[in-house]
């Protein structure tokens, strides 16, 4: 990433890096948890690696079918079962390509464009009937700077994508929710009925409004392979101007920051009300 930084930004990059590694040290000499330790230190290397989108949500909320929408290009399978089994990392590369990076995780390397300065993961559903894919979700989130969640016009916002989304908000990320599908709907009356719910219900969970979209990635696709009339009705240029603003130059390399910040607020905090336990039961001893 670096390359790519202004000179008062690489200064910045540099003192972030110093004091998270400081931080590292000290969850070392307490004996924090391997795994509390190994998400901060994952998260320090993500520091030099291009912006991390994460698309996340249930399967059959139609993540893949938004990827390729947002992409402009069928790139993954789509399908009503799980078709996304592993994790897949989408980045820049002269030609189509898959190759295995770690346990669970493919790198899919096209000549796409967008992907010169972002890269995008694709995740298992988190309701996916194998369990291990719902824990390879989790365990990428930490690494995401930004999380797009989908979930479905026709079931929206369920138990389960509640849960999900608490995951997300404790490790301090940045949420954007698509409502995907809304072609399903009869009309603009029923749509309005369930972002006023979405809205509500994130609100209560989040504290605080994310922003929220209504979109159907199936028409998007269909108006960028040649039907234009499609676009308006798709609800894709909302997102597709949010991101581009959202995601400048700036945008990005602040939402890159964020994103190790956020881990270690969150493991200083952890380590903050252990200690305060730790000096609650020694007063209650003397």
């Amino acid at each position: 990433m670096q390359g790519i930084l202004k000179p008062e930004q690489e200064e910045i990059l540099k003192r972030t890096r110093q004091t998270l590694g400081l931080l590292r040290d000290v969850l070392a000499d307490v004996k924090a948890p391997h795994e509390d330790r190994e998400a901060l230190a994952e998260s320090i290397r993500q520091l030099d690696e291009l912006f991390l989108l994460v698309v996340a949500g249930e399967f059959n909320a139609g993540k893949s079918a938004f990827i390729n929408a947002l992409l402009g290009t069928p790139l993954l399978a789509e399908g009503v079962t799980p078709t996304t089994s592993q994790i897949f990392l989408l980045r820049h590369g002269l030609e189509n390509q898959l190759t295995p990076i770690e346990k669970g995780v493919w790198e899919h390397a096209a000549p796409i464009e967008a992907l010169r300065t972002i890269n995008i993961v694709d995740t298992p559903g988190t309701n996916a009937i194998l369990r291990e894919h719902e824990a390879l979700t989790t365990e990428f989130i930490p690494r995401s700077d930004l999380v797009l969640f989908v979930s479905s016009a026709d079931r929206p916002f369920t138990e389960s994508e509640r849960q999900f989304l608490e995951k997300i908000r404790d490790w301090g990320k940045k949420i954007v929710i698509i409502i995907n599908k809304i072609d399903f709907l009869s009309d603009d009356q029923e749509l309005e009925q369930i972002l006023d719910f979405v809205r509500q219900a994130a609100r209560d969970l989040l504290s605080t409004t994310p922003p929220i979209f209504a979109v159907s990635a199936k028409r998007a696709q269909r108006a960028k392979g040649g039907d234009p009339r499609l676009w308006p009705g798709s609800g894709f240029e909302a997102v597709e101007t949010y991101i581009r603003d959202t995601l400048d130059d700036e945008g990005r390399f602040r939402l890159k920051l964020l994103n190790p910040l956020g881990v270690g607020h969150r493991l200083v905090k952890r380590q903050l009300d252990l200690t305060d336990q730790d000096l609650l039961d020694l007063k209650e001893d003397a």
